[in-house]
């Protein structure tokens, strides 16, 4: 983990995009930026830790792990993403673990810095209601899929999630780093080898693709009525 310092005055982050480059530069100068290498950890559930992290490069995990060392993977965090906000409104220790999935960059925003940028009706503060709505949202999402679709239907739902942050303009998906087949299980509670039939039959139906490492999802559109179709019944 090396330390890049302060002096960066650009970052890729949304939840500033509503502040004039001033402020931004103003914000950098008092934060730091620093480079994590892929299986980091850069934040552990429980730390007592309240700053901001913005994520300028890589894929990031959040996850919890049980006593036992089960893992519970939550979500995928990307470039332009942000975590560290339920910690900074509430104070409380870090409710998950945070992973670099890749080689990663993030800007670590401290905490009295932060405060300072949400009063009432700030930018930061419109985005940042905005951003824990989605995540609610999200939660309420997975407690339906958890209570009412199957294993097979939970995954199809899980990469369809991925398959809508990385589609192209021609409406096809192209997902660079997807998921281990162990992490994928974790996300929709079932075990490694029930995601791996059911990703050998979307195989065969021509849902996915493979490319080495990159999945294809050539038509999203299709695998966005396979879970429609489902959620209705």
């Amino acid at each position: 983990m090396d330390q890049k310092g302060g002096g960066e005055h650009s970052t890729n982050s949304v939840l500033l995009k509503g502040l004039s480059s001033e402020q931004i530069v103003d914000v950098l100068s008092k934060s730091s930026r620093k480079w994590f290498a892929k299986d980091s950890q850069i934040v552990r559930e429980l730390d007592a830790d309240n700053n901001i992290y913005l994520i300028e490069s890589g894929v990031l995990g959040v996850a919890q792990f049980s006593s036992s060392g089960k893992e519970v993977s939550y979500t995928e965090l990307h470039q332009g993403e942000n975590f560290g906000e339920l910690s900074a409104i509430d104070g409380k220790p870090r409710s998950a673990s945070v992973t670099a999935l890749t080689d990663s960059e993030v800007t670590i925003m401290p905490f009295t810095v932060f405060k300072c940028l949400v009063p009432a009706d700030s930018p930061v503060s419109i985005e940042i209601m905005l951003q824990l709505t989605s995540m609610v949202r999200r939660l309420c999402d997975r407690i339906y899929e958890f209570s009412t679709l199957s294993v097979s239907n939970r995954i199809h739902a899980e990469i369809l999630r991925l398959a809508r942050k990385n589609i192209d303009l021609d409406g096809v998906a192209r997902i660079a780093s997807p998921p281990t087949h162990a992490q994928l299980a974790s996300r929709v509670s079932c075990n490694r080898e029930a995601v791996s039939r059911e990703l050998k039959r979307m195989e065969k139906l021509g849902i996915i693709q493979k490319e080495g490492r990159r999945w294809i999802i050539p038509d999203v559109d299709r695998l966005q009525k396979m879970v429609d179709e489902v959620h209705k019944l």
